[in-house]
């Protein structure tokens, strides 16, 4: 795709109002984060609500992390010789038909919890494809030294479209129920999915060599070799993976550090979101302002620490104020890893090779999840809440420390 010479000559995310399409993606992707955040409080809500137990929500949550795991490499080599465009629109479609469903149950009193299972892993396995799908397409819609401003306005908006998720979403379960919440959500997925189809996307694929086991092997190969040679993506994938497997506990735990530290019920996780996702707008306007004087090692290390800090400080609060406050520092900094690697990985995967580079990138930095998941209820029983968030927060300082000894990770 041809990009507008007049957007190479502008700066920042002015730049960005030149590309068309990718507007149109960007809006369709914002408004399906106002629906997702809607949704994250109400399924997190449901499931709490259903079970009233840590260790349940924490098996419900493992089942979502696990077709990233299982599939998400073998789907980047097919997404690589897929047309991204039908892939955007059709996981978006499935997605808003699926969870739609689930509201349907929901609201007429018929659903289970192993409803729940089915639905949540087929949401999953659909962002699967669809990931590496619109990894891809936004190298070909924006100019690639603008990425690092496009990366940082998608994090921006989806983070503000979190904060009035978050917001609306107390205000949608009181007075309209959870079930109507989850709906809106599926109407944001057929949203999405209408907006990539309007959108003007001309990717390559690599179908002219037919896909055989041996042809299969060399093109995930070929993705494994783009990370194997670059230092700062190895080393921040592994502070990534562990990053996942200690935190993980955070959103099992946060419902009842809500509800019995705080007394501040699903209010109050509505309230600790919105503030770690208003962070999350700071942080992704920060970096993309000022991103560009510093080194990507110096940007990791700081997020990393940053956001140990922020979680670790929960641990401290037993009032919504402070906790709110302790959100908003947490959040700041994952704008700060999430975009500096993310451009990283742009500027160094060829635009045939992105769908596999990026599925394999997603699949080990979520290698912790299932596992962390699975174990937080258990551990969640047997451990204070706020001993819980002391701990995940050194865990995760502790994990960026090695990486200041690396001399070639600090020179990037």
């Amino acid at each position: 795709m041809e990009l507008n010479a007049t957007a190479r000559e502008k700066k920042g995310y002015v730049a960005l109002l030149e590309y068309k399409d990718f507007i149109k993606i960007w809006a369709g992707n914002t408004i399906s984060r106002f629906g997702d955040a809607v949704d994250s409080i109400a399924f997190l809500w449901m499931v709490y609500e259903m079970t009233g137990s840590t260790l349940m929500m924490g098996t419900v949550m493992a089942v979502n992390a696990a077709p990233t795991v299982l599939f998400g490499m073998p789907a980047g080599v097919l997404v690589d010789r897929m047309n991204k465009k039908k892939v955007m629109i059709l996981t978006d479609f499935i997605r808003g038909f699926n969870t739609a469903l689930m509201a349907f149950l929901y609201i007429t009193g018929k659903i289970s919890l192993w409803h729940l299972y089915i639905f949540t892993f087929i949401n999953s396995f659909c962002e699967v494809f669809s990931s590496p799908a619109r990894a891809s397409v936004m190298q070909v819609l924006v100019d690639k030294k603008h990425y690092l401003s496009a990366n940082s306005l998608r994090q921006a908006s989806a983070s503000a479209a979190e904060i009035l998720g978050t917001g609306a979403a107390a205000i949608i379960m009181s007075n309209l129920g959870i079930g109507t919440a989850i709906l809106i959500d599926s109407i944001t997925f057929f949203i999405s999915s209408f907006t990539a189809a309007i959108a003007n996307i001309d990717i390559k694929t690599c179908k002219d060599i037919p896909l055989n086991i041996k042809q299969f092997y060399h093109e995930f190969v070929e993705g494994l070799t783009v990370i194997k040679s670059n230092v700062i993506l190895r080393v921040s994938l592994a502070m990534a993976c562990l990053t996942n497997l200690v935190v993980s506990p955070f959103n099992v735990v946060l419902p009842e550090y809500s509800d019995k530290i705080l007394m501040a019920g699903e209010k109050g996780m509505s309230s600790i979101l919105m503030s770690f996702t208003i962070g999350m707008v700071a942080g992704s306007i920060i970096i993309g302002h000022i991103g560009h004087l510093f080194k990507k090692s110096t940007l990791v290390i700081t997020g990393f620490m940053g956001a140990g800090l922020g979680f670790m400080s929960f641990g401290f609060v037993d009032n919504l104020k402070l906790a709110c406050a302790a959100a908003f520092i947490s959040g700041t900094f994952i704008p700060v890893i999430n975009a500096s690697v993310l451009t990283l990985l742009q500027e160094s995967t060829p635009v045939g090779k992105m769908g596999r580079v990026i599925s394999t990138v997603s699949t080990i930095s979520m290698l912790g999840l299932p596992l962390g998941y699975a174990v937080s209820g258990i551990i969640a029983s047997g451990i204070n809440v706020l001993t819980i968030f002391k701990c995940l927060g050194v865990l995760i300082i502790l994990i960026s420390i090695p990486s200041l000894f690396i001399k070639k990770f600090r020179q990037h």
